[in-house]
Parts: structure tokens; C-alpha cells; sequence
């Protein structure tokens, strides 16, 4: 391949996982999708059930159709340098289960319209600030940076990174935004104190999983 056959294989990855994410970013707007009724309709109970199963469909699809031909590595974590994997991606899993430890799982992926797991309650609606919340603002997003940038890369895999990485970081803001209409200053004053992404200070284990807030914080 020559060069302008490699810029047009970058050229449709970036076209083909800058469409995934904004598809997933349409169906995955609460307002949007709310205002269009179809939330009240009789599918709505099952809206997130579909939004998950949509989104690991289209996924796999754009993971197929991405070019990559002649792909040639730019980097291979392997012998000693697995470790810096296992040091990168051992805090992302831990940062994914915290997380899950305040927000149901089964809520997430909309299996609890099936009878699967049990539905949370009020408990979504609160503002936390604490646990691995009081150690970063997007620990979610975060922990996908991690493990995006701690992997075998190729130059295919480039173009897909840094999509996807715009993408997070751009998501992060707008639930920044959401936050902040929602919860106004108690988010201001959460967003002065802890980090988006990168921890400012290495908070205690016994902090890190609290499950609770401490008197005086939103509970």
C-alpha cells in the first residue's frame, strides 16, 4: 500500500467509529430520546435493553467493516512489559467494579425489565461523592482510557483510539453539563475538589470503598 491508500484506510476507520459514536450518543440522549415519546410508549420499559443490545450489534459491525489491511504494529506489550498492562488494567477493573458498586448493573444494561436482578431505587438519583467518586468525577470513562492506550496498538488501532478517546472525554463533559443542571452548585463545588480522569491525591483504601457518604455529604 502507498501512502494515499493508507489515508484512505485511516480516512474510513475514523468515518466508520466517529458514525458508531454518534449513533450511540443519539440513542444514548436521555432528552432527545424522551422528548420523542417513544420513552412512554409501550416499548419504553424495554428502551434500555435495546440501547444496550444496539450498541454491541453496531459495534461488532464497525469492529468488521474497519479496514485493515496490511496493518503494521506500532506497539507490542510482551515479556516484561506485560506488566505495565497488568498495572494499568488491574485499576481499570477495579475503577469498573467500584462504580457498579452505587449503580445497578442490571439497571444499566436493562435487564431488569426482563425480571433479571433486582430494580434500584431512589438511590440513582443521588448526587455521590464519595468512594471512587470522591477519587475522580468519571471513573467509567476513565478506566476505558486506561484499558484503550494499555493494549497491543496497530495503526488501524490508532485512528480507533483516538476516536474513541475524543469520544469519552467529550462525553464526560456533557454529563459535566447535565450534572451541573441538575445538581447546580453542590457539582460546582464537587468539580473544584476531585479531578475528571487523573487522581490529584492517593486517597486510603477504607475511602476508596466507601459505599456511603459521611454526615454532612448528599446521601
Amino acid at each position: 500500500m502507498n501512502f494515499s491508500e493508507y489515508l484512505i484506510k485511516w480516512g474510513l476507520t475514523g468515518l466508520i467509529w466517529s458514525a458508531w459514536c454518534i449513533l450511540h450518543s443519539i440513542l444514548n440522549s436521555e432528552g432527545l430520546i424522551r422528548r420523542s415519546g417513544l420513552l412512554d410508549s409501550a416499548i419504553g420499559r424495554y428502551y434500555r435493553l435495546i440501547y444496550s443490545i444496539v450498541a454491541v450489534i453496531t459495534l461488532l459491525i464497525a469492529y468488521w467493516i474497519t479496514p485493515n489491511r496490511q496493518e503494521f504494529e506500532l506497539w507490542r506489550f510482551q515479556g516484561p512489559a506485560l506488566v505495565i498492562v497488568f498495572l494499568v488494567w488491574a485499576p481499570a477493573v477495579v475503577m469498573f467494579y467500584l462504580t457498579f458498586r452505587f449503580f445497578n448493573i442490571w439497571d444499566f444494561l436493562g435487564l431488569t425489565s426482563l425480571g433479571i436482578g433486582r430494580k434500584s431505587g431512589d438511590s440513582s438519583k443521588k448526587l455521590i461523592t464519595w468512594g471512587i467518586y470522591g477519587v475522580v468525577r468519571h471513573p467509567q470513562f476513565a478506566a476505558g482510557l486506561m484499558t484503550l492506550w494499555a493494549r497491543n496498538l496497530t495503526d488501524t488501532g490508532l485512528v480507533i483510539n483516538i476516536i474513541l478517546s475524543l469520544y469519552l472525554i467529550a462525553g464526560a463533559r456533557v454529563e459535566e453539563t447535565r450534572l451541573l443542571t441538575l445538581y447546580g452548585d453542590q457539582y460546582a463545588q464537587y468539580m473544584k475538589k476531585v479531578p475528571r480522569f487523573v487522581p490529584n491525591h492517593m486517597p486510603s483504601i477504607r475511602a476508596i470503598f466507601q459505599r456511603t457518604g459521611i454526615t454532612g455529604e448528599n446521601k
